[in-house]
């Protein structure tokens, strides 16, 4: 699908790129868009970061407890402390998509 081939270019330019804040929106952005196809799964379009959280959660808890934490560091990107925060959100990230893509497969 599209949107899954989005999220690995997102993903990919998270883990290029040098800057805390690029990677972290870059993160957000991959996990987001990977979750669009298990909206459609139910019926459903993500229209929103809560849509996109919604979606995470009904994957298992422990993905949408991962897309949470994720959000919660793109949204605390704009203080721009995010050395630490962009290593994590790569971690989610990975976190989200394998477990996006594991779902799909069922």
């Amino acid at each position: 699908m599209e949107y899954l081939r989005d999220a690995m270019d997102f993903a990919e330019a998270a883990k290029s790129v040098e800057a805390p804040t690029v990677v972290i929106q870059n993160a957000f952005k991959a996990a987001e868009f990977a979750l669009k196809p298990v909206a459609y799964k139910f019926g459903e379009r993500i229209r929103s970061h809560t849509d996109a959280k919604r979606a995470a959660h009904k994957i298992n808890p422990e993905v949408g407890r991962a897309f949470t934490e994720l959000l919660d560091i793109y949204h605390g990107s704009y203080d721009r402390k995010n050395g630490e925060r962009a290593k994590r959100a790569i971690e989610l990230m990975g976190r989200i998509l394998d477990e996006v893509e594991r779902y799909l497969a069922e």
